[in-house]
């Protein structure tokens, strides 16, 4: 019995069975931006594009915040995210020195910038005097 275990994991993990694959569901509100699509999706409205790394811990306590202000404020705002280990050229046209930084768009025009972790009412204190009524 242990021989046919060995058997199956080694297989699997050389590949040579197939598993399932598991993926997570992503049913995520936020736009992914790059350097191919940014001016597209930044020209019109307000948009607050948030410049994070996979290995920042403060940009993973701001994601699920983000995805709540994405999800409630649909009407008003939508909230986008650049990773910059993937996008340099984006970030040194911003001067994006820290992250999480976060840069608020109006038709293309930056606005404002808020800088670093934020709780979900302070951010939102800095966002809705620019939601248009």
């Amino acid at each position: 019995m242990k021989k046919i275990i060995l058997i199956s994991l080694s297989l699997i993990l050389l590949g040579f069975v197939a598993m399932p694959e598991i993926s997570a569901q992503n049913d995520s509100k936020i736009v992914k931006l790059t350097e191919s699509n940014f001016t597209k999706e930044t020209k019109s409205g307000l948009v607050l594009v948030d410049f994070y790394a996979d290995w920042c811990r403060p940009c993973k306590m701001m994601q699920p915040i983000l995805e709540d202000v994405a999800g409630e404020q649909v009407k008003h705002i939508v909230i986008a995210k650049v990773n910059t280990d993937h996008n340099k050229t984006l970030s040194q046209k911003f001067g994006i020195s820290g992250i999480p930084c976060m840069i608020l768009f109006k038709d293309g025009k930056e606005i404002t910038r808020i800088i670093g972790y934020h709780e979900k009412t302070a951010l939102m204190a800095k966002l809705e005097p620019h939601f248009s009524k």
